[in-house]
């Protein structure tokens, strides 16, 4: 009996210690599995898994006809697992020679990085860096795919397009503005490894595209006003010279340039000068372009007339006490001839006539003292004074340009609103947002006030007009197309008081053709070296660009019986023929229709040019060789020529626009 009882009492015993046994591994695997789960998936996954980062590819921007001005590419990125190095020296020594980075430089990164399974070693490597390490086959040393910002066509609207960082962050320009619609979404890529940290598996979540930007810049006059620019700083070793073109009656920006300028896809090798944009960030004293504002002002007000007659004092005026002098003497001079000849007595007569409330009122109408509100960041309001900080002869001197600053693109304005009719519009460069399926998000409408009645701008233009064909500008005069503007020419403002007596800047604004303004442009030239005279320096660039344009454009002269100049491509060579004729009634007799690159019923007219063959050839080259032989150029895609219309040996007119097929393939 006793024997059974013990027996019992060991079993009861056991049975106790079991359940105790039991009770413990319970409850510490529901403080493991329970309490604790979060804690150690965590754990787990922070052992097991790596997540990485990846950069979406930014939205693409398009010029008006839908020609790409910057893109997003796939390339590779080397980065190392340093927990899977074991000689971390002999890596960092291999992998240096092939990336041309310093031995010591990824020795450091590895070393801090120690135990870790992640660090960047070198983002975006080139082809033939990426090659050599995979044929290397380094231990620890893994790629993954990065899109990198790249600008096919170079510096090429630099200035408007901007850039961006390593980080694929918008920093300066459109890609700047509108960082945040075309900067897309960020993905992931999960790398999972055992416990001897080997890769064996990879999750990704895919990065998704930013939307894509249509603007307003036409690539084929983008190219002229930088080659203008290009060429008239060989002339005149200016300091900076900013271009701006612009459509008076919509306020859209065809092109905007700058010297000095810089390649997007290497900016850290620019200065902070050369990627200023000049043309909304350049503060200048804009002299006798001014005097728009000023007659305008006045004939508003019913102050004149274009036909009064005032007398010009033979060149002196005193105004406060202080004598101001004229350029030349003038005697009496009708109001249109003061603008013609650009008399400072005669527009300083008109300002005191303004008095200084309503020359203020002007300034601030006629878009001075503020920033346009263009979709660029970085524009200057320019530099006006409130009225009770004027001396008493400032009047005198803001009536013909002086005491005031302005921006390039704030002179453009002006004219544009005097050439569309009497409305100030807000400039802008993005016609459209479009999602990555090509749908429009936002588009932007032209948007403006009227500041000039309809009768005082047409009086305006005539007065404009006269001034490039009897005045100061005569050297923006067009081949068949009549044109308006104003010359400029002011002395720079010294900081320690007065002006500098040899450092000047010369400028024109103007537009084309006068009967019709299709484009409005400013011209500013930072001290030109030698001749100096807004006339002898930017008018002249005016006139080279806007043949140019108008005709690329197509745009029919206006000037009655022109015959245009007769163009060949082997001019010296081909016996002289007579110029070509007015339009026949029955042009459809004269259309012929071709098979290479046509789309059903696309035509040229028959004429004596011959159109080069064009592919294999960049964007540059065939917009130099259409420009030299007089046509026009509609482009697509990018790259060097693929496809052509009308097709290489076709025998065109003068004027005719070849379509380009580019492709980077």
């Amino acid at each position: 009996m006793k024997k059974e009882q013990f027996l019992s009492r060991r079993v009861y015993l056991l049975i106790s210690v079991m359940g105790l046994w039991g009770t413990v591994i319970g409850a510490r695997l529901y403080f493991l599995q329970v309490v604790k789960s979060a804690d150690l998936r965590d754990r787990a996954e922070s052992q097991q898994q790596d997540t990485i980062r990846i950069l979406p590819p930014r939205g693409v921007i398009y010029d008006r006809n839908r020609n790409e001005l910057a893109a997003s590419v796939q390339v590779k990125s080397v980065f190392a697992s340093p927990v899977q190095i074991h000689e971390i020296n002999a890596t960092a020594v291999k992998l240096a020679a092939l990336i041309g980075m310093p031995a010591a430089e990824i020795q450091g990164k590895l070393v801090e990085a120690k135990g870790k399974k992640f660090v960047w070693i070198k983002r975006k490597v080139s082809v033939a860096e990426a090659d050599a390490i995979t044929r290397a086959k380094i231990t620890g040393i893994h790629f993954i795919e990065e899109s990198q910002r790249s600008y096919p066509n170079g510096e090429l609207a630099a200035h408007v397009l901007g850039y961006v960082g390593v980080d694929e962050q918008g920093l300066a320009g459109l890609e700047h503005q509108y960082n945040e619609s075309i900067k897309g979404e960020s993905g992931e890529v999960i790398y999972i490894s055992d416990g001897r940290h080997k890769s064996y598996n990879q999750i990704e979540s895919p990065a998704q595209p930013g939307a894509s930007l249509v603007t307003t810049i036409d690539t084929t006059i983008q190219h002229f006003v930088e080659q203008e620019i290009r060429e008239a700083e060989e002339r005149t070793h200016a300091k900076e010279i900013s271009v701006v073109v612009m459509v008076p009656k919509t306020g859209e920006i065809l092109a905007m340039a700058n010297y000095p300028t810089f390649n997007p896809n290497s900016y850290g090798s620019s200065d902070v000068v050369s990627r200023q944009n000049g043309s909304i960030a350049h503060i200048y004293e804009p002299g006798s372009t001014f005097k728009i504002l000023t007659v305008g002002a006045a004939m508003e007000e019913g102050l004149t007339t274009p036909d009064e007659r005032i007398d010009c004092l033979n060149g002196a005026i005193i105004v406060a006490g202080q004598r101001i002098r004229d350029h030349k003497s003038f005697g009496v001079l009708s109001v249109s001839e003061i603008l013609e000849k650009s008399s400072d007595v005669g527009a300083i007569t008109l300002g005191l006539r303004l008095k200084e409330v309503l020359m203020a009122k002007y300034i601030k109408l006629y878009g001075f003292g503020h920033t346009t509100g263009i979709d660029l960041p970085g524009e200057q309001r320019g530099l006006t004074k409130p009225v009770s900080q004027w001396n008493r002869s400032s009047i005198g001197y803001m009536s013909m340009g002086q005491e005031v600053g302005v921006t390039p693109l704030q002179i453009v304005s002006l004219v544009s609103m005097v050439a569309n009719g009497g409305t100030l519009y807000r400039p802008y460069v993005v016609k459209e947002v479009q999602d990555p399926q090509h749908a429009v998000v936002s588009r932007t409408e032209p948007e403006g006030i009227r500041v000039m009645s309809l009768k005082s701008a047409q009086e305006m233009q005539g007065m404009l007009e006269k001034v490039v064909t009897d005045g100061t500008a005569k050297t923006a005069k067009l081949e068949g197309y009549r044109a308006a503007g104003k010359t400029g020419t002011a002395q720079k403002a010294n900081p320690a008081g007065g002006y500098y007596a040899n450092q000047l800047i010369a400028s024109f604004t103007g537009y084309a053709p006068a009967s019709n303004p299709e484009i409005a442009m400013v011209v500013v030239v930072d001290e030109p070296v030698g001749s100096h005279m807004g006339g002898e320096v930017a008018a002249p660039i005016f006139k080279n660009i806007a043949d140019k344009i108008l005709h690329y454009k197509g745009i029919s002269p206006d000037i009655q019986d022109y015959a245009p100049p007769r163009y060949t491509s082997t001019p010296a060579k081909r016996p002289s023929a007579p110029a070509p004729t007015a339009r026949p009634a029955r042009i459809e007799e004269l259309k012929v229709v071709a098979a290479n690159f046509a789309e059903p019923g696309k035509s040229y007219e028959p004429g004596d040019i011959t159109v080069p063959d064009f592919r294999g050839k960049s964007l540059r080259q065939i917009v130099e060789d259409c420009q030299s032989l007089g046509l026009g150029v509609k482009s697509g895609g990018s790259g060097r020529g693929k496809q052509q219309f009308p097709p290489a040996g076709a025998k065109v007119r003068f004027g005719t626009v070849v379509e380009i097929q580019l492709s980077a393939r």
